[in-house]
């Protein structure tokens, strides 16, 4: 099978949940020797010399890639209020991307073209005029969810309301996109049912992060009290959970426990997350090495409060075979168990309550963390999951 991806930005190296995501199904995918060609905005937030990558990864994804400056400009944000359009959408039409993907559908054939995101959509009308291929959306998130939870838990009231309108517009635009592809690749089931209500009709395929457990030694249960979260601090969901975390759990917990330490991780930090630092609190806007920075750290911490899809960073814990406290909303897609596999809490109260207990009680903590790694072994084998999902689409072709 011969497969196009449309990437919003360059998947490697694999750095944050949404590069993995796409990273993960590559490699899924061409070990079950299906071929790949993958196109890409490489963005200036996250700019890579395409020259320089891996020459197994060039090799792999015979990448080509479009140069995208999508910061958001204040002018453009004001002016697209009365448009009516999506801001978040228009952001990602560009016309010299259009004509890289012209010459490639006029240079090859295709079985199936992989739109990484909604915001892949646009090209969909040019795909058609230009390819018979099947196209499938894979959805990393329900998209306008985010930005409604977001809202939901927004004080300003000027704020709150211009991300209910940043929802509406993306809401209106994933109706309208869900039934224009011939098919949809979820990441978790809870998306699957989000989009049905959203009314899409298409056929639906769950296809949820996948990891290769060889890559994720099984990390020994370390010395000491130490917390720790890592994500993509320019992610809106991560900065809202990590500052609730650290006005409304921290203050309390660190003085009941005054062993603990609470140490937090990720790219393009915003500068006002270092007036937490302190001499139990480490703040640091880069990691070297994923498989270090959670080796000292005794549970993992993801407050998550808006988003959807999967936590990529929760599956990699799990994979790390750590024990990881989160909410229900963070474990959206994750078929674990509250006291198995993992540690649920919604509220202040709740994540004091489990976090003591649990740097109590080592042994309990380290079953849990095992646990977690025989759940990631059954159930998102990358390997298996990329079998499954050239399944559904050989099924697509047939159609």
């Amino acid at each position: 099978m011969n497969i196009l991806q449309l990437c919003v930005k360059v998947p490697y190296p694999p750095h944050d949940g949404g590069s993995i995501a796409m990273y993960n199904i590559q490699k899924a995918v061409t070990e079950n020797d299906a071929t790949l060609k993958v196109l890409t905005f490489n963005t200036i937030k996250q700019l890579v010399d395409l020259n320089t990558l891996d020459e197994e990864y060039i090799k792999m994804t015979k990448i080509e890639g479009v140069y995208l400056d999508n910061r958001i400009k204040p002018f453009a944000a004001i002016f697209n209020l009365f448009t009516g359009e999506s801001y978040h959408i228009i952001r990602f039409i560009r016309r010299d991307f259009e004509e890289k993907l012209i010459e490639i559908l006029e240079r090859n054939e295709f079985d199936v073209i992989q739109l990484e995101s909604l915001y892949m959509v646009p090209y969909l009308e040019t795909i058609r005029r230009y390819s018979e291929a099947k196209v499938i959306l894979r959805t990393h998130n329900i998209e306008h969810l985010i930005w409604q939870r977001l809202a939901g838990i927004t004080a300003n009231p000027i704020r709150r309301w211009y991300l209910n309108l940043l929802a509406d517009r993306l809401r209106h635009y994933e109706m309208w996109a869900l039934n224009r592809v011939d098919g949809i690749a979820a990441l978790t089931k809870e998306d699957e049912t989000q989009l049905r209500m959203l009314g899409a009709e298409v056929p639906i395929h769950v296809a949820p992060i996948g990891v290769d457990l060889k890559n994720y030694p099984s990390l020994p249960m370390p010395e000491g009290n130490l917390l720790f979260h890592l994500g993509a601090m320019d992610w809106l969901p991560n900065q809202e959970g990590i500052k609730w975390f650290l006005e409304e759990v921290w203050p309390k917990l660190s003085v009941d426990m005054p062993d603990v330490r609470f140490k937090f991780a990720g790219k393009r930090m915003p500068p006002g997350f270092f007036n937490f630092k302190s001499d139990r609190v480490d703040i640091s806007d880069k990691v070297d090495s994923i498989e270090e920075y959670f080796a000292d750290g005794k549970l993992m911490v993801v407050p998550l409060f808006s988003g959807s899809g999967m936590r990529v960073k929760i599956i990699e814990g799990m994979a790390f075979g750590k024990a990881i406290i989160t909410t229900s909303i963070g474990l959206e897609g994750i078929p674990a168990v509250d006291g198995k596999e993992v540690l649920i809490a919604n509220t202040p109260e709740e994540f004091i309550a489990k976090i003591k207990t649990a740097l109590n009680d080592s042994e309990s903590l380290k079953m849990i963390g095992e646990n977690a790694r025989k759940l990631v072994e059954t159930k998102f084998n990358n390997r298996k999951i990329g079998a499954e999902l050239l399944s559904f689409y050989e099924n697509l072709e047939k159609e």
